[in-house]
């Protein structure tokens, strides 16, 4: 059984990202545009769903059970999306592809693919609810390391799915593996057209890393320059370290 339904989002009080022209710099742009991009469209996100962890309600408390599976049929360009075939080996073609690297202990984006065909809003971050949040770069021994992604924290992909004129097919996945000694994770995902998640332990916390792939295509409009993907860990653990996140999507 799949659930979309109306999810929320909490405020958000400080961030760290890097504009796609930075990718190159390998450091974390701490610059006022991510302090503006909080304050102003992520509030817009917020007005518009409400409060995902605020008091007055909450998704994350009774969310249901959702369809979201893994599934493994690589495939080339789709259509006007010119990413190549995804690394995650779902259908479809690569829209957006970021990796998290090492800047000193801070985790920060590197884009890898961008195939969808407005580049013009591309960007991405991980935003914290405390002032003087930091994304943490961590688990580089028993992996290739990537983003502590927990309750304290988010992930957001700005995107645009303008020139696209339809979508048969979206999915999110990531690279990485449950942040737990002992136990597994799982994943969140919200855009102002819904919200959906994996069922809880999807992510193992055995390394090697693995993809971790789920359906998204009813959360994710054709035509549409305004895209915003909000991403968050889940039970058991409530925690992740993420290498990769990828879009991938078969549209016309």
């Amino acid at each position: 059984m799949r659930l979309v339904g109306i999810a929320v989002i909490g405020a958000v009080a400080c961030s760290q990202a890097h504009p796609l022209g930075d990718a190159a710099t390998h450091g974390p742009d701490t610059r006022a545009a991510d302090a503006a991009i909080v304050d102003g469209m992520h509030a817009s996100i917020d007005g518009a769903i409400g409060s995902i962890d605020g008091s007055t309600g909450s998704i994350d408390a009774a969310p249901g059970t959702p369809d979201a599976k893994i599934v493994m049929t690589p495939d080339a360009n789709i259509g006007p999306i010119t990413g190549g075939p995804c690394l995650s080996q779902t259908p479809g073609a690569t829209a957006y592809r970021i990796r998290w690297a090492n800047g000193g202990g801070t985790a920060y984006p590197v884009y890898e693919v961008d195939g969808l065909p407005d580049k013009s809003r591309d960007h991405a971050g991980a935003y914290g609810y405390q002032i003087g949040f930091t994304p943490s770069f961590v688990d580089p021994f028993l992996g290739d390391g990537g983003l502590q992604l927990d309750g304290s924290d988010f992930v957001d992909l700005e995107l645009s799915t303008s020139g696209l004129s339809s979508i048969s097919n979206a999915t999110l996945s990531i690279f990485g593996r449950s942040y737990a000694v002992s136990t597994d994770g799982s994943f969140n995902w919200q855009t102002f057209v819904g919200y959906n998640e994996t069922p809880s332990d999807f992510v193992s916390n055995v390394p090697p890393y693995q993809w971790y792939s789920a359906d998204m295509t009813t959360e994710l409009d054709a035509g549409d320059s305004n895209v915003l993907i909000r991403i968050k860990a889940g039970p058991s653990s409530g925690a992740l370290v993420v290498n990769r996140i990828e879009l991938c999507v078969t549209g016309s």
